[in-house]
C-alpha cells in the first residue's frame, strides 16, 4: 500500500512539473471546443445566434469585447451587423461600438459604455502573444474583457512544418491546426461550415468557411 500512495505521489509530481513548463515555455494547450462544426445558414444569421447564445454569459459580464474583424470586407460588415442585432434581440440592450480600436483614445476607450465591442486588427485582438494595445488601453481600466477573431478558412488549409514545430500557438497557425482538428466532423463537403474554439481562457476565435474544398467542386 505505501508502494501504491509513493507511486501516486511521485505521479502527482511528475504533472505538476509539467504543467509548469508548459506555462513557461508557452506550449500551447488543447483549445476548448465552444461551438462544433455547423452548416451556415442561407443568410448567415446562425453565426451570430449560435456564437451570442453560446457565449453567455461571457458578453453579459465582459465590459469590452475586442473584435479581431479589421480591415473589414463587405461579409465581415454584415456578419457584424447580424451580430448587433442579435444581441439587441437576446439582450435588449445596444453594444456601443468603437469602429477603429487603434485610432481611440486612451480616454474614448475608458469611457466608451459597457457593453463596448471595440473593432481591431486581427494580431491586436487576442493574447496570443504580447499585445500592446490590450497592455495599455484595455488593462488599465481593470474592466473585464474577452477576444472574439473573425478567421476565414477555405477547408483545404495544410499546417506548415513551422507550425507543427511551434511551441507556442501564433495567429498564423491557429486556422490550420483548428481545421485539422475537426476536419473529420465537416461531414457534408458541399457544404460551409462556421465553428468556435476558445484559448488561453479568453480568447475566442470563430472560424468561417468561405469557400470548398477544390476537390469538392
Amino acid at each position: 500500500m505505501k508502494k501504491i500512495f509513493l507511486i501516486m505521489g511521485l505521479v502527482s509530481v511528475i504533472i505538476a512539473v509539467c504543467m509548469i513548463y508548459l506555462v513557461r515555455k508557452g506550449v500551447s494547450l488543447r483549445s476548448e471546443p465552444l461551438i462544433r462544426p455547423t452548416v451556415i445558414s442561407a443568410d448567415q444569421r446562425n453565426i451570430a445566434n449560435h456564437t451570442v447564445m453560446r457565449l453567455f454569459p461571457d458578453f453579459q459580464t465582459s465590459h469590452y469585447v475586442l473584435w479581431g474583424v479589421l480591415p473589414e470586407s463587405n461579409d465581415t460588415q454584415l456578419l457584424m451587423a447580424h451580430f448587433l442585432e442579435e444581441y439587441y434581440k437576446q439582450f435588449k440592450s445596444p453594444a456601443h461600438v468603437i469602429q477603429d480600436g487603434t485610432k481611440a483614445s486612451a480616454e474614448e476607450i475608458a469611457q466608451c459604455p459597457k457593453p463596448c465591442w471595440i473593432k481591431l486588427p486581427h494580431d491586436l485582438a487576442n493574447t496570443l502573444k504580447t499585445n500592446e494595445f490590450i497592455d495599455s488601453k484595455i488593462l488599465p481600466t481593470e474592466k473585464p474583457y474577452i477576444t472574439l477573431t473573425v478567421m476565414a478558412f477555405n477547408g483545404d488549409e495544410t499546417v506548415s512544418d513551422f507550425c507543427n514545430q511551434e511551441q507556442r500557438l501564433t495567429l498564423d497557425c491557429v486556422a490550420p491546426v483548428a481545421v485539422r482538428e475537426i476536419h473529420r466532423k465537416m461531414k457534408d463537403p458541399t457544404q460551409l461550415y462556421f465553428f468556435l474554439r476558445k484559448y488561453n481562457e479568453r480568447d475566442l476565435f470563430l472560424f468561417i468557411q468561405k469557400e470548398l474544398p477544390k476537390n469538392s467542386q
